[in-house]
């Protein structure tokens, strides 16, 4: 069996990566953040990146409520 919802995923940051000549890190974690939560995803403090400084900034624009106590 495989994961066809992972097409779409692949499919959304491909086109961000050869969309522009200069690709903007932040940007594209942002859009890799948004179309794992749009899959259900609901592990992402299992993440090795959790604590990486600039995903944790994607992760606070994108999916503030993760942070609210």
């Amino acid at each position: 069996m495989g994961w066809c919802s992972a097409t779409e995923i692949f499919d959304t940051i491909v086109t961000s990566l050869t969309a522009y000549e200069e690709v903007d890190k932040e940007t594209i974690i942002k859009e890799l953040i948004i179309s794992l939560e749009n899959s259900d995803w609901d592990c992402q403090q299992d993440s090795i990146y959790w604590d990486h400084p600039l995903v944790r900034k994607c992760f606070k624009a994108t999916s503030p409520e993760l942070f609210e106590e």
